[in-house]
C-alpha cells in the first residue's frame, strides 16, 4: 500500500465514510483550495521536485565539472512531463520558477476545474463553490482552544468534514424488531 493510499484509509476510518476518487480528491487539495490539506504526496511532489531544481541549478553548475554542465537533467525533464500532465499548463515564468507554490497553484486549479466538471448535479457544484470561497475553511486551522469555546467535538468535526466532501455522514439507521441482538439497538 502506498503513502497515499494509507492516508486515504486513514482518513475514511477516522471520518467513517467510504471517500469516493472524488472526495478523496478534494481531500487532498489544501484547505484554502477547498480541501482538508491531506496531501498526498502524488500531487505537490513534482512541484516540489521542479522549483527546488530550479532553485540549485546555480550550486549544480558550480559543483559538476565542464563536460557535465550543458546536459540536460532528463530527470527535470520526466518530471516537468508529469507536471504538465497534472497542470494542464505551460511551466511557470522564469523569475517564478524557484518558488514551489508558482508550480503547485496551476495543479490546485487544474484538480479544482476536474471536480467542477465532474459534478453530477447542482447542489455538488454548489458544495464545491463553497468550499473554495475566500476563508470557508478557516475553521479547519483554528485552533481547538475548549477554555474559550473554541473546540468542536468529534463528531462535529467528523460531520463538518464529512459534508464538506459530500460525503453522507449521518445515515437513518432502521432495524427489524426481534432480528438485532438484545442491548444493541433500541428495539432490545
Amino acid at each position: 500500500m502506498c503513502f497515499g493510499d494509507t492516508l486515504r484509509s486513514g482518513l475514511s476510518m477516522i471520518l467513517n465514510v467510504d471517500l469516493s476518487n472524488e472526495q478523496w480528491l478534494q481531500a487532498s487539495l489544501p484547505v484554502g483550495n477547498g480541501g482538508l490539506g491531506v496531501r498526498s504526496a502524488k500531487m505537490p511532489a513534482p512541484s516540489a521536485f521542479l522549483a527546488s531544481s530550479v532553485s540549485t541549478l546555480e550550486l549544480q553548475q558550480y559543483i559538476l565539472p565542464e563536460g557535465i554542465k550543458d546536459l540536460a537533467d532528463q530527470s527535470v525533464v520526466s518530471v516537468e512531463n508529469i507536471w504538465t500532465s497534472l497542470s494542464g499548463t505551460v511551466v511557470p515564468t522564469s523569475e517564478a520558477r524557484h518558488i514551489q507554490k508558482a508550480w503547485d497553484r496551476p495543479v490546485v486549479v487544474n484538480h479544482i476545474d476536474q471536480l467542477l466538471s465532474r459534478t453530477s448535479n447542482e447542489v455538488d457544484k454548489a458544495r464545491l463553490l463553497a468550499a473554495t470561497a475566500k476563508q470557508s475553511g478557516d475553521w479547519l486551522q483554528a485552533a481547538p482552544i475548549a477554555s474559550v469555546g473554541l473546540k468542536l467535538s468529534d463528531e462535529a468535526v467528523r460531520v463538518a468534514v464529512a459534508h464538506r466532501l459530500g460525503c453522507r455522514a449521518c445515515e437513518p439507521y432502521t432495524c427489524e424488531p426481534h432480528t438485532c441482538e438484545p442491548h444493541t439497538c433500541a428495539c432490545g
